[in-house]
């Protein structure tokens, strides 16, 4: 998706957000987000179209120190495989369905930034 068509910009998340697949209870890396939908790596793949619920826990990256968790659920609009043949993973672009104002995304974004 060019970056014309997002209504907001994503942010680079360097490994200050850890995620969890809360629908199909695997690990996953966040790589991007913004306030309408997130980047995401996995070791598995996602079906286009499929809805998942997510747990996002900012944290400080060596500790484990939950100073804000929310729960979202996107809509998964492209994936594609990366890597080697020896470590195949997905990187998956999902976009929020739930109300912007109220997942609490904004806060982490927010808190990234600062």
């Amino acid at each position: 998706m060019s970056e014309e068509r997002r209504r907001s910009p994503r942010i680079e998340m360097l490994g200050r957000v850890k995620g969890h697949s809360m629908s199909l209870d695997q690990p996953i890396t966040v790589l991007e987000m913004s306030l309408g939908g997130m980047s995401i790596e996995t070791e598995f793949p996602m079906e286009v179209g499929s809805l998942h619920a997510f747990r996002l826990t900012l944290g400080d990256g060596a500790t484990i120190e939950v100073t804000a968790r929310v729960r979202v659920s996107g809509r998964v609009m492209h994936t594609r495989s990366t890597g080697d043949g020896e470590q195949l993973l997905y990187v998956t672009g999902l976009q929020f369905v739930d109300d912007d104002e109220d997942s609490g995304v904004g806060d982490i974004i927010n808190r990234v930034r600062s």
